[in-house]
Formats: C-alpha cells, structure tokens, sequence
C-alpha cells in the first residue's frame, strides 16, 4: 500500500472486525490506500490531532469509550474530517442521531460487503470535500456577509428592565452567520421567556433554521405561557423542515418576576442555577433536541421559586467546547468556576469575564463555534 493513496483511520479494538475490514478493502478498492489502525478513543484523538485522514471508520464500542459519546468525542475534535460509524448493533435511533450530528454513514457489521463499505467511504470523502468547497465559498461571499448583518439584527439589542433582576446576554459568532440564538420574549400574561438555542452545524442553512424557530417561539408565545406547549408545537414546525438533518438543541425559562417564579422546559440545553450558598442545581434537559422527531413532547421542569441572590445561567456549546492550542477543551467546570468567581458582579461584567477567560485560555486559536451566554441575577431584598 503506498502512503500518497486515500488516508484512511480505523477506529476498532476487536481483531477480526479489523481483518474483516482490512479483507473487504483488498478485495474491492481499486486504487492506493493508507489504512491506519488503532484501537482506543484516546488513540484516535491523539492521532487526529497530528495528522489528517481522508475517512475515519469508527466502531461506537471501544475499552475507553461507549455509544454515541465516542462519536461525539471524535466529531468535536476532527470537525470536517468525514466519519463513518461502523457498529455491531443496528439501531435505527442512534443512527439518525449519528447522521444528524454530523456522521457520513452508520454501518453495520456484518451486513455490509465490499461493495457497501468502498461505496460508502467514497461517498464520505467526496461529500466532505463538496462541503469544505461551499463552506470556503460562502464565507467569502458579500450575501454571506449580508445576511450576517440582516441576523444580528434579529437578536435582543438590550435586555428587559425587570424590577428584581439584573440580566444580560450575549452572542459571539464563529462564522458571519450564526447558528445560535437567544432571546427575551414578553408573554401573553405578563411573564418573561428567556430563550437560548443552538442549531446544529454551521452556514446559511443553519442560519436559517434559527430565523424559523425565533418567529415559531415568539408568536407562540402570544398564545400561551407554558414553555413546554411552546416548544412541542415549535418541534412539529421545525420537525416538517428539517429534511437536511438539522436540529435544534434550545432551553425556555419562563419567569413571573411579581412572584419571582420560574418554570422552564429543555430540548436538548443545559442550564445552571446558582443558589445563595454556592451550589449549582443543574437545569436538565427534558427533551430530544427540537426538529428529531415530529411526536416529540417537551415536558417543562418543576416550578421553582428564585431566592435572593440566585443566578440563572445558560450558555451554549461553543463555550465548553472551545480548545487551547494544545486540544484541551474549556470544559463546564471551568466555566461554572468563573461565573461562581464573578457572581457578585453585574451580568454584563460576568459575561465580559467569561468572554475574556475564553480569549485567553484558546491564546489565538480559531474560533469553531459560536459561542452564547444568557444570565439572570436575582438582586438582594
């Protein structure tokens, strides 16, 4: 095999999965070839953090690493490298979520000949390389930059004054547009909603999706004040046009300021509250993420009533997913130990403080995602 052919990267710890593999390549593949094999996630990482591979063939149950998290972890890292899962188990939920997260194809072992597996791998690497083309051409396009401006426009200017509360948010593309959102919406009985979103991928697609679900969630919310009715109506819209395979991970807090209440409902988005004395309730999510699937019900949280001093956090994955230049992540710990640092500042200045940690800690690497903040401070009575 001769190092200049198709660099591929096997990701497998059972020996006859890698000979099976390694026979139905022989058999079929018709030109020059590099097969790189390993058989641990850490592995693969270290490797994808110094070389580039055309492909990566990934086995989802690996000794240090199980289920979709392997593929998560290697995605976040390779980012536009193409990734075909190949899995011993045929499970039709974990492939569309695989698919929808970013995988070229979901393999079964065992089920799949010469011919699939070289058609599949081909397929990857040409996708992958169309992509990269249109990625670079709408990134130096002047209606690229355009529509950049048009969204920017659709974001909070300034948060709402709410007697109690100090609040603030922020948004920090990585591209011209963004695929993250937040917002602050005036419901239909006097509540606010506070609303953070992140839609999956990046680009004019994206972009697009996220324009759809701001206007889904604020004429929703001229009707109705519960998050989750909100949000399960928003999933059946979203879930009819997203045929590309996007989704949308988003959190809704509905908060009564009067009675210094909250309610929220999560598909697919974490939150955090600070309490008084220095713990963090973790706001989990209730849902699948928003556009998987149409008969989605978003259940919403227990209310909660907000005490003196509490914060009320969300903030997306471009923030725990930032890197160093040395591939380590940012990371929620990190994250959570900041706001807990500043929390005695205003919302604004802990977000300029998050921002700056950040700026720091990546020391000029590339900004991957975007990167979105929302915080509400309850003031001392």
């Amino acid at each position: 095999m001769e190092s200049t052919g198709v660099r591929i990267l096997l990701v497998e710890d059972d020996p006859d999965d890698v000979w099976v593999v390694r026979n139905l390549l022989s058999d079929r593949w018709d030109g020059p070839y590099d097969l790189i094999h390993v058989e641990l996630l850490s592995a693969a990482l270290e490797l994808c953090a110094r070389r580039r591979f055309d492909v990566i063939l990934l086995d989802l149950a690996l000794p240090d690493s199980q289920g979709l998290e392997t593929f998560f972890a290697v995605h976040a890292q390779v980012d536009d490298m193409p990734l075909v899962i190949l899995s011993g188990y045929s499970d039709e939920s974990a492939a569309m979520k695989a698919v929808q997260a970013g995988a070229q194809d979901y393999l079964v072992k065992g089920q799949v000949d010469d011919h699939g597996l070289v058609r599949s791998i081909r397929y990857a690497i040409e996708r992958s390389r169309r992509h990269r083309a249109e990625r670079a051409m709408r990134d130096t396009s002047e209606e690229f930059r355009a529509a950049g401006e048009i969204q920017q426009r659709l974001y909070p200017a300034e948060p709402p004054a709410l007697p109690g509360f100090d609040i603030a948010g922020a948004l920090f593309p990585a591209k011209a547009t963004a695929g993250d959102y937040f917002d602050y919406i005036p419901m239909a009985d006097g509540s606010w909603a506070f609303v953070v979103g992140d839609v999956s991928s990046h680009g004019m697609g994206p972009a697009l999706l996220m324009s759809e679900t701001r206007a889904c969630l604020r004429t929703l919310a001229q009707s109705s004040s519960d998050p989750g009715e909100i949000l399960t109506r928003t999933n059946r819209v979203l879930a009819a046009d997203t045929g590309d395979f996007h989704f949308v991970t988003l959190a809704m807090t509905r908060i009564e300021p009067d009675r210094r209440t909250m309610r929220y409902a999560s598909a697919g988005q974490r939150g955090y509250l600070f309490h008084a004395d220095g713990q963090v309730s973790i706001l989990d999510s209730t849902s699948l993420p928003l556009g998987v699937r149409a008969d989605t019900v978003v259940p919403c949280g227990p209310e909660r009533t907000l005490a003196p001093a509490e914060l009320l956090t969300f903030f997306t994955d471009g923030v725990i997913e930032a890197e160093s230049p040395g591939k380590v992540r940012f990371g929620y710990p990190r994250a959570l130990e900041l706001i807990r640092s500043e929390r005695d500042r205003p919302a604004r200045d802990i977000i300029d403080a998050l921002r700056r940690e950040l700026l720091d800690f990546c020391r000029g690497t590339p900004q991957r995602d975007d990167m979105t903040i929302v915080i509400v401070k309850v003031a001392i009575l």
